[in-house]
């Protein structure tokens, strides 16, 4: 259920890899679809309770969990189970390696996979985003290595039984699901005392909430190694002289043993230096050579939708980031600043009823200090049946007068981009739904703009 989503069809793509006889629906056509059915899956679009007819098992999401298929699957008495339930299923005769964290979690495991597979081993990767084609997220290996995100978003992880868990950092969000800071902690806690027995679990040093829940579960699980990571000096592997400029972003590296090196990644994202360190940290929890694992981090070449270089026309850079989070907005702003020559011009999509309605004046206070210009989207997501709705001017109140506009869609968006970007502006793509599809439309505005312009 919910295949088309980026964490379900890579699990789909595995399981059809394995011979088993899949299946799947969508709310929507997408290339995702198309993808899996290259690889044998049956798709769907639409609901329909007559699609889960002759399944042996059906997997949903916790977003799915009231689609029509279930309720008919739970009437017919065929399992049903979540999709964390199916990866720990996976991962029966598999060293699971699980990336948890607020933030980070699908460039950390991405960044992990792409070491393991550069230094010769073969793992089994399950993450959240696509690395370049629909599907790429996916892949089944040869090793007992499985390399797989671990969402926190509603408890899930809980299914799962780890023998390294990485927490690249600990932070207020879903708000739909956690009532508190502690009630987040307290899920970390547990993740935690499911690793197993003498396993490894490496946290952020930079984080707080990171921290603390790391201490609490060291302590309830003495037989844990702990390694920790980040530009804290007490780190076990630190990073030092951070520095990012253009398309670069680069630090050393102070590894366990006491060598530095240099590592550097294509992106003006510094942040995400962090999260090859947290790559680089559980490589060493592998075993491997540190150097050698810093080594291949420097040739990841990045995640879809992570800071996304999408194309740059008439001297304007696209750029699509699914940030929706006060902590990943306020990153990749800072991102854009640094790369930006001119202004910096934010497309947002609010993500979230719930996420919007208990953020949005950190958001709003985010726009307005570190954006020249922003144009709101309406909020993307189901519009929930009992909690209140939200809509993008509770962000707005926040913004100041002449810093933005309420678009009505792609072509408005495309016709003011088109006509205000100069030459050095940085134009960002911001959110979790169909905003992504925003920077091909801008990108044609700017096009004939400079056609025009030529002929002229």
């Amino acid at each position: 259920m919910g295949v088309g989503g980026s964490a379900m069809s890579g699990l789909a793509r595995l399981l059809a890899e394995l011979g088993h006889q899949v299946s799947g629906s969508d709310l929507n056509d997408s290339a995702t679809l198309a993808a899996l059915a290259v690889v044998g899956v049956r798709v769907h679009v639409g609901h329909d309770a007559s699609q889960v007819q002759g399944a042996s098992c059906v997997v949903y999401t916790t977003v799915a969990q009231n689609a029509p298929e279930i309720e008919a699957a739970r009437a017919a008495g065929i399992p049903v189970v979540h999709r964390a339930q199916a990866l720990d299923a996976l991962s029966a005769n598999r060293r699971l390696v699980a990336v948890s964290g607020s933030h980070g979690k699908s460039t950390t495991t991405a960044i992990l996979a792409h070491i393991l597979r550069t230094l010769g081993e073969d793992p089994t990767y399950l993450i959240g985003a696509d690395l370049t084609g629909p599907g790429s997220g996916a892949r089944l290996g040869g090793s007992r290595l499985l390399v797989a995100e671990a969402d926190e978003s509603d408890r899930s992880f809980h299914f799962l039984t780890p023998s390294i868990a990485i927490i690249t950092n600990v932070t207020d969000d879903h708000p739909e699901n956690f009532v508190n800071h502690a009630a987040v902690m307290r899920a970390y806690v547990e993740f935690g005392s499911r690793i197993v027995h003498h396993g490894f679990l490496i946290v952020n040093a930079d984080c707080v909430g990171a921290n603390v829940a790391a201490e609490v579960i060291a302590d309830e699980r003495p037989d844990l190694t702990v390694l920790r990571y980040g530009r804290s000096r007490t780190a076990d592997i630190c990073l030092l002289d951070v520095h990012a400029e253009g398309w670069s972003a680069s630090a050393s590296v102070r590894m366990p043993n006491g060598t530095t090196v240099r590592l550097t990644l294509p992106t003006p994202a510094a942040h995400h230096l962090e999260n090859a360190v947290g790559a680089v940290a559980c490589a060493v929890a592998l075993g491997l050579d540190p150097t050698h694992a810093a080594g291949a981090a420097c040739t990841f070449s990045g995640v879809r939708r992570r800071f996304e270089h999408v194309d740059t026309r008439a001297g304007v850079t696209v750029v699509d980031s699914y940030a929706d989070h006060p902590k990943e907005i306020a990153a990749d702003l800072e991102a854009a600043r640094t790369l930006a020559r001119g202004r910096v011009i934010v497309v947002f999509q609010p993500s979230g009823h719930a996420r919007v309605l208990a953020f949005s004046s950190r958001i709003g206070r985010l726009l307005a200090d570190k954006a020249d210009y922003v144009l709101l989207l309406d909020v993307h997501g189901t519009v929930p049946q009992v909690r209140p709705a939200a809509d993008a001017t509770v962000i707005v109140t926040h913004l100041r007068d002449g810093q933005y506009c309420l678009p009505l869609g792609a072509d408005h968006v495309a016709r003011i981009v088109g006509g205000m970007a100069g030459r050095g502006d940085v134009v960002l793509t911001m959110g979790t739904g169909d905003v992504t599809g925003y920077g091909a439309v801008i990108l044609d505005a700017l096009s004939q703009r400079s056609e025009v312009a030529l002929s002229a």
